[in-house]
């Protein structure tokens, strides 16, 4: 038949970018986008061409949402707005008029591959959350194999220049550390997510079918650890901490609070012992000269204070956060990022547009969180929404499309699941799919 070759090639034209976009350093790069763009237009061309599209209400919420930024931005463009004082002299908002075209192309893609992951995972949204998740996996995995066979033959180099920074760290294709630690969670997460099963099944037989899964997650663990990221070893902890709470089932409510801290004595602990060195860069946290990321956001602050209710457009962050620096900050080095996404946000597009977005997508996020019924889906959920929000919060890595896209894909399955725009069948499928075939023993 046609349609399963193309529902085929559709899928395939999906998780490929999962494994590619860590490869082209990151996705972020414009040739790069425009490779994964291809991917996405030629799955959504294959389906619209042998199936009728129609898109769930909350697909159209997020083109809507994503329509009236893209307008703002163009609104922000133009030379309708009264002269601004120096030394921003120009009669629109946006210090850089034409930048808003590569950030809309951006949104469009990543709205596009949403809509491409949604007519995937109508039909069975548990299976294609289980595909998402090892196919994360597996670009984790690939991520750790060129790090390692960076680190052994002493090359450092991202596979596309040579090093100039994160000399001795970890850092695959990635060129960056902190990113590479957070694809090292993800790859835990997605390992977990596949290692879990039905507490009634005994934990020998998930041990001798799935045992390779839990391998895979300490090997990540291992990796995120010669990154020496800071942020992703504390992103871990407070993931892996959701991750466990939201798995248990009818436990009395002091485990909700003693796992987590276990959780956190336990990683600061093997952490001491297995990589002094790891410690070391926790402990340079006092150093003002060192760390910039207060004065950051500090200057960010400033900045929006000064024009809060309309940014001051895209690619400006490097002038803005130059011109409102504090007396702390490096002004030498090239702040394209605060290393706050939310503060990023607030400056580009303005206070009242991010508190829209931010609102749109807590009351969506727990609308799905409360229509899940099964437990590992909430804890994958709930995981992916923690490293979301923790890694927003410290750097601007996380809008990497070699990150973004998987937790992107596991919400989009998250949400068909919570929405039942599928059979039930599918679910109680995937829960015997989770608990493994029954022994040879017991059919006898």
């Amino acid at each position: 038949m046609v349609f399963p070759v193309v529902f085929r090639v559709t899928q395939f034209c999906l998780l490929a970018q999962i494994i590619l976009a860590p490869l082209l350093l990151g996705g972020e790069r414009p040739w790069a986008m425009g490779i994964l763009s291809v991917l996405t237009g030629i799955g959504i061309l294959a389906l619209c061409a042998k199936m009728p599209i129609c898109l769930p209400r909350y697909l159209r919420v997020i083109w809507l949402m994503a329509g009236l930024v893209a307008g703002w931005m163009i609104i922000q463009s133009l030379p309708i707005w009264p002269v601004q004082a120096a030394p921003f002299n120009a009669d629109h908002i946006a210090l850089y008029p034409t930048a808003w075209h590569s950030t809309a192309a951006d949104i469009l893609w990543f709205i596009a591959t949403v809509t491409l992951a949604s007519l995937l995972a109508r039909k069975d949204p548990h299976s294609f959350i289980k595909q998402v998740c090892i196919t994360t996996a597996c670009a984790a995995a690939l991520q750790v194999g060129l790090a390692a066979l960076d680190q052994i033959n002493g090359w450092n180099t991202t596979f596309w220049f040579a090093k100039t920074a994160h000399i001795g760290d970890w850092t695959g294709s990635l060129a960056n550390r902190n990113a590479f630690a957070a694809l090292m969670v993800l790859g835990m997460i997605a390992s977990l997510y596949c290692f879990g099963g039905r507490q009634q099944v005994r934990l020998g037989k998930v041990l001798d079918q799935k045992g390779g899964w839990l391998a895979l997650a300490m090997i990540f663990a291992f990796a995120l650890l010669q990154s020496h990221s800071r942020s992703g070893f504390v992103i871990a902890l407070c993931s892996l901490s959701v991750f466990a709470v939201m798995q248990m089932r009818d436990n009395p409510a002091w485990h909700r609070i003693l796992i987590p801290i276990g959780v956190f004595m336990f990683g600061i602990v093997f952490v001491a012992w297995a990589a002094p060195e790891f410690t070391t860069r926790f402990i340079e946290l006092a150093r003002h000269d060192l760390i910039q990321r207060d004065d950051a956001w500090a200057s960010a602050v400033h900045a929006i204070i000064a024009r809060p209710m309309t940014g001051f457009g895209p690619g400006s962050i490097a002038l803005v956060i130059d011109h409102f620096a504090t007396t702390g900050l490096n002004t030498n080095a090239h702040w394209f990022s605060s290393h706050n996404v939310w503060l990023d946000g607030a400056i580009v597009l303005g206070l009242p547009v991010m508190v829209v977005l931010l609102t749109m997508g807590g009351y969506a996020g727990f609308k799905t969180w409360h229509g899940l019924k099964l437990r590992p889906l909430k804890a994958l959920f709930c995981a992916s929404i923690s490293i979301a929000v923790l890694s927003g919060s410290v750097d601007w890595v996380i809008t990497l499309p070699a990150l973004i896209l998987p937790m992107g894909l596991v919400w989009v399955g998250c949400i068909e699941a919570a929405g039942g725009h599928h059979h039930e069948v599918s679910a109680q499928t995937h829960v015997a799919a989770q608990s493994g075939a029954p022994d040879q023993a017991s059919q006898r």
